[in-house]
């Protein structure tokens, strides 16, 4: 018998990408029919890709990231009538029984009156015995583990190869991807500053009226049908701009939804962040709730981001009853049937009885109110607390923001708020737990040398100064190609929001200094000051450790003489860091290039006016020293310290410097101790 390979060598020519083990988030995917997804997805996938896996190091085993781009809701208890419910199960002594496919019928009664008292309508219903007074019955409706899985299982069944699923921008990424990995085609509509960020029923209605005057020019019946726009997702509230469609805008959500019904096209109505709307009052309102509009809209609901229990992946469907059929017919077909505790995990959360309705205000007024407070902790590191007007609510922030950053000139700079950062115009969250933070200014600014032009440098310089990441805007689809965004969560605990928000403040501090200093070689013009910040520097430093007279005896002249006298000889060895406001230097450091016993090459200096102390000037200088010795081929750089000079210890030990050697150095006539330290230059900069 002939084996030419063995069965997962063949496995892995069919699917090469699982060779690589990964430490992010697992491969994305391709197209199930093994085409390339269009430009627009492509981006959409590569970028988070990039975002959960190619930034990130084989590091995060032993030391994790900061992932502002987490998904999770807010820490809170399970919705109390969902783990209720699913005792009870527990406890029924039903367990041994499989469920049926379409969920138990007690089951889809409970959420049949949930959904009735919502307001959902059907005004053109079927002739069936069980249709109620609101033209719906159970077979309206069924549940699944997770709305992502119902939404695969939707795009399946109502888009055919080269049919166009028309998706707001920004938007939830991966259903985007999702929706073409199941065959569809994905057009990005986008959402814009002018329209509020809303979706504008004219220009939808123009989108779906080129879009398939295209495809019917492109296809002319090729495979037997025209392929046309079949459906709209319309998440509302939005993720990521937390904008809200609630009964104040039910005429915008009647257009948009008769646009969609005029034309044939189907309307998906995500609203799983609904019950995160901060206002109570306007609440998201299901476009099924419209009269006519029942039998053109798909509704999904879930329990992950609002009650508490993303764990579960517990979601439920409602729409027109042909739907519904064939959605089970998937559901049996592909898993045979969704688990019961999933369903009475809804029925608690989703249900008309009083006890659900007192707990279920209750809960969300804490939750709310949460949302709220958290949002303002993040505008006030963002925009400066001065952005904050009412005088109880910055207050309360202050209060907070001090109770974990308790070092006053830290606390201070954090209270200005993020340089080069704002957020964009018109788009203040009203749901959910997203904020959209525009970083276009960082746009041409540099670090170690390296430019940012592009989201994905924004993101590389997040992840080396603090290993923070986030979505880039390319991953959620946003309009505007030419700003810089991230979409962050303030879901976090506020401890752990401040210090994550400081830690992006650290970052932007590291570029504002690196950008606000012209390292260069020094000139003859520079020796002057040069002169004066090393006898600054001693006499600030060395008192208690350096002899005092020999300190006093130190004075400009004398010494600007000497870097005069030996200018010609180390003009080449001399950087200067020149402040780029007031054009004077205020650092300086000098290499020597000869091997010395331990050493190819050695750091002889490095001081900074006192003045400018603090400011990321030293880092930054001998950053650049060691990018100066590593164009000489330079291998390991030596340079020596005063063992007393505890504050400089740490600074070279911080930086990599590994504390090796000791000598005896003589200063002034008087012997003192120093410590030599080695740095890899290879490895300094990684």
């Amino acid at each position: 018998m002939l084996i030419k390979s063995s069965a997962i060598e063949r496995l892995l020519r069919e699917n090469p990408m699982l060779k690589e083990r990964r430490f992010g988030l697992p491969y994305v995917g391709a197209r199930l029919d093994k085409e390339e997804f269009n430009p627009t997805v492509k981006e959409i996938a590569d970028a988070i890709d990039f975002y959960g896996y190619e930034v990130r190091d084989s590091e995060i085993t032993s030391h994790p990231d900061i992932n502002l781009g987490d998904g999770n809701p807010m820490k809170c208890e399970p919705f109390p009538c969902s783990i209720k419910e699913m005792i009870k199960s527990l406890e029924s002594k039903e367990m041994y029984k499989y469920p049926y496919t379409e969920g138990d019928d007690n089951i889809r009664k409970e959420l049949l009156k949930y959904i009735e008292q919502e307001g959902f309508i059907n005004t053109e219903p079927y002739d069936y015995e069980d249709i109620d007074d609101k033209g719906l019955s159970i077979h309206n409706l069924t549940f699944l583990p997770s709305t992502s899985i119902t939404f695969n299982l939707i795009i399946n069944i109502i888009s055919k190869p080269g049919d166009v699923i028309l998706v707001p921008g920004p938007s939830y990424g991966l259903f985007t991807i999702r929706a073409e990995r199941a065959g569809a085609e994905v057009e990005v509509i986008p959402l814009e500053k002018e329209d509020n960020f809303l979706i504008n029923p004219d220009k939808l209605a123009q989108t779906i009226d080129d879009i398939n005057y295209s495809l019917q020019r492109v296809y002319n019946r090729r495979h037997g049908y025209v392929p046309r726009v079949v459906a709209f997702l319309n998440a509302n509230p939005n993720n990521p701009t937390g904008k809200v469609m609630g009964e104040k805008q039910t005429e915008l959500l009647t257009k948009i939804s008769q646009v969609c019904l005029e034309r044939g096209v189907f309307i998906i109505d995500d609203m799983v962040y609904r019950d995160t709307t901060y206002n109570k009052n306007n609440i998201a309102k299901p476009i099924a709730t419209i009269p006519g509009m029942f039998r053109n809209t798909i509704t999904l609901f879930g329990l992950s981001k609002s009650y508490g229990m993303a764990s579960l992946r517990a979601g439920f469907l409602i729409a027109d009853e042909i739907i519904i059929r064939e959605v089970i017919n998937r559901i049996f077909q592909e898993m045979d049937s969704s688990p019961d505790i999933v369903g009475r995990a809804l029925i608690g959360a989703f249900n008309s009885s009083k006890e659900r309705n007192e707990t279920y205000d209750k809960y969300f007024k804490h939750i709310r109110k949460t949302y709220v407070h958290r949002f303002n902790i993040l505008k006030a590191l963002v925009e400066g607390i001065d952005a904050i007007k009412d005088f109880h609510t910055k207050t309360e922030i202050e209060q907070t923001i001090s109770k974990y950053i308790t070092n006053k000139k830290e606390y201070d700079l954090l209270l200005k708020g993020l340089p080069y950062t704002k957020f964009p115009d018109n788009l203040e969250p009203e749901a959910g737990f997203f904020a959209i933070l525009d970083f276009t200014e960082l746009k041409g600014k540099t670090y170690h040398g390296n430019p940012i032009k592009t989201e994905k440098d924004l993101l590389e310089f997040f992840y080396k100064t603090n290993r923070l990441r986030f979505l880039i805007g390319q991953s959620i689809s946003w309009p505007y190609k030419k700003e810089l965004v991230g979409r962050i969560t303030f879901a976090w605990e506020d401890q752990d929001l401040i210090n994550a928000i400081a830690l992006i403040n650290n970052s932007l501090q590291q570029l504002v200094m690196e950008n606000s200093y012209t390292i260069r070689l020094n000139t003859i013009n520079d020796q002057k000051d040069m002169a004066k910040i090393k006898v600054d520097s001693w006499q600030k430093t060395y008192p208690g450790i350096i002899d005092q007279k020999y300190l006093d005896s130190l004075n400009y002249e004398e010494q600007e003489a000497k870097y005069l006298d030996s200018f010609t000889e180390y003009k080449h060895s001399v950087l200067v860091a020149e402040d780029n406001d007031t054009k004077k230097v205020v650092g300086y450091s000098c290499f020597n290039l000869e091997t010395n016993e331990y050493t190819d090459c050695e750091l002889v200096s490095l001081y900074i006016n006192p003045k400018y102390t603090r400011r990321g000037i030293g880092t930054i200088l001998l950053r650049e020293t060691i990018k100066e010795l590593k164009g000489y081929n330079k291998k390991t750089m030596l340079l020596w310290c005063l063992k007393d000079n505890k504050n400089a210890l740490k600074f070279y030990e911080k930086l990599g410097g590994i504390k090796t050697y000791s000598k005896l150095a003589n200063i002034g006539g008087k012997v003192y101790h120093e410590d030599g330290f080695i740095f890899d230059i290879d490895s300094f900069n990684k």
